[in-house]
């Protein structure tokens, strides 16, 4: 557990180290065993809202975004949020960054996801209150914005393998809507399921261009309090469906629990599993409340059938999912908030639990009683009211720095209590020379060191290059990174008081 600013997404990215570049307000990287090996900040004074996505692209590439906070809106009550996209290395140093205005009457900027393109571009979409999407290139140039009309939001974007892109969206009264959309954004065809109150979260898409959705069969709405008094016979389902290329059902799958309600409010994440199945995170409600509760997680087969089910959570605790990650070892993470007694003077915390391949997890398992039945959903074609905008972009100035880990206070998920390595104090802290350099810098202790240490050097992708000892007594170090080429590098100092970390940048 992790007492971190929250992000919205809170997006786990396995890099080919094997450590996880992951948002919680800032960006951590976080070994296998969750602990904290190196954490950015970065301040604009425009920039309110922290890394609220974040996904990894390939090489030392990391896409984010996030929202300004702007002018009172023109639009409508409140302050206009502008969308920001940005571009990060793995150690999490912003390469560019970049605000955009929308010409379509959106007051609420803010995104609530984040999808890297096969030309190196993102789309971004808004929250429940911004049902905006923008398209932007390899430069994070504009290449269209679209706004929809309708009582609703974009719930996800997927791109297929032609490059044409398919859009959830969940509108009132019309439920799961799915749209094909050209690369263009142009509305190909547009289906809806499920009326009036089914919501879809997220799909797979698979190699022979079909998709496979997950969402509920019911909702009290995106936008109703959490408290609003529930519909009488209100039970949704969790539901799992198929649809081919042009929109038509396959089969779909719903799940019950016997004895929770599924909290709607969170949106259902599916992954592709290492052998080819789907894994499904959701959120469990308590019974009879519309509330999130615990944390659910599923496999399945290729038809929807579960081949396991699982859940975690301590008594008198409550918890709510965000991003699940299918690992390359087999196993599975989740992340999420958990609120209860917590730690010191904290009443919620950000969460990361890890299962193993069958999915089971090493503390508070449980496994829910599960009821599967087969659904029959009507489609029907539906009209969608979208329109074409102008975005224009901006470059932001900011300013980005490593983050003391002992501003993140870190905790045992399993026994509630500190065990997570500390840090060296802020006293203790050293300087690099130059920064940038050509490939050779002097690092000075402020004073000589009392015990036996070592440093370790990490290139961008968090692989460790080499590690040299400190002898007691040291003050000065000499290091070369001169064969290592240009890029950026982070140096960790261990002794048996901690860590502290420099970000260095070889030109």
């Amino acid at each position: 557990m992790y007492q971190s600013g929250p992000s919205f997404g809170f997006e786990i990215n396995e890099l080919p180290s094997g450590n996880n570049l992951v948002n919680m307000g800032h960006s951590h990287v976080i070994d296998g065993n969750g602990y904290i090996n190196h954490s950015m900040s970065y301040i604009e004074t425009n920039v309110v809202y922290g890394l609220q996505n974040m996904k990894y692209v390939g090489g030392d590439r990391v896409l984010f975004a996030s929202a300004t906070w702007g002018v009172p809106c023109s639009f409508g009550s409140g302050g206009y949020e502008e969308p920001v996209i940005g571009l990060m290395d793995t150690v999490g140093a912003i390469m560019t960054m970049k605000r955009y205005v929308l010409n379509t009457g959106v007051c609420n900027g803010i995104t609530k996801g984040l999808l890297p393109t096969a030309d190196s571009g993102a789309i971004v979409w808004g929250r429940y209150y911004g049902p905006f999407a923008l398209r932007v290139d390899g430069t994070l140039d504009p290449v269209w914005s679209k706004r929809l009309m309708d009582a609703g939001a974009f719930s996800f974007f997927k791109e297929l393998p032609n490059g044409d892109l398919l859009a959830g969206i969940n509108m009132q009264t019309a439920g799961v809507v799915v749209a094909r959309m050209n690369a263009a954004g142009e509305v190909l065809w547009s289906r809806s399921y499920i009326r009036p109150r089914g919501v879809v979260s997220d799909a797979i898409i698979e190699p022979d261009g079909s998709f496979v959705l997950v969402g509920y069969t019911d909702s009290t709405g995106t936008t109703d309090p959490i408290f609003t008094p529930l519909p009488p016979g209100y039970n949704p389902k969790l539901f799992m469906m198929k649809l081919n290329g042009e929109g038509d059902v396959l089969w779909c799958k719903g799940y019950r629990s016997t004895t929770n309600l599924w909290y709607t409010r969170r949106d259902a994440v599916i992954e592709r599993t290492l052998d080819g199945q789907y894994a499904v995170l959701a959120t469990l409600g308590p019974p009879n409340q519309h509330d999130w509760f615990r944390p659910y997680l599923m496999k399945t087969d290729l038809n929807g059938d579960t081949l396991w089910t699982r859940s975690v959570g301590r008594n008198n605790y409550t918890y709510v999912t965000q991003d699940l990650q299918a690992s390359s070892d087999g196993g599975y993470m989740i992340s999420g908030l958990i609120y209860g007694d917590m730690p010191g003077p904290y009443s919620g915390m950000s969460f990361i639990y890890k299962a193993d391949s069958l999915g089971y997890f090493n503390c508070w398992q449980r496994v829910p009683s599960i009821e599967i039945m087969d659904l029959f959903p009507v489609d029907s074609t539906v009209v969608l009211n979208i329109i074409s905008g102008i975005a224009t972009a901006t470059p932001m100035a900011f300013t980005d720095s490593i983050l003391d880990s002992s501003m993140v206070p870190s905790y045992d998920g399993c026994t509630f209590t500190t065990g997570m390595p500390l840090t060296m104090p802020r006293s203790r802290s050293i300087s690099v020379r130059p920064n940038p350099t050509p490939g050779r810098i002097t690092v000075e202790f402020p004073d000589p060191l009392l015990r036996d240490s070592y440093y370790s050097v990490y290139d961008a992708m968090g692989k460790l290059l080499f590690q040299r000892s400190l002898p007691k007594g040291h003050e000065t170090e000499e290091v070369d990174l001169t064969c290592f080429g240009a890029g950026t590098y982070v140096i960790r100092f261990t002794d048996q008081e901690g860590s502290c970390y420099e970000r260095v940048v070889v030109e």
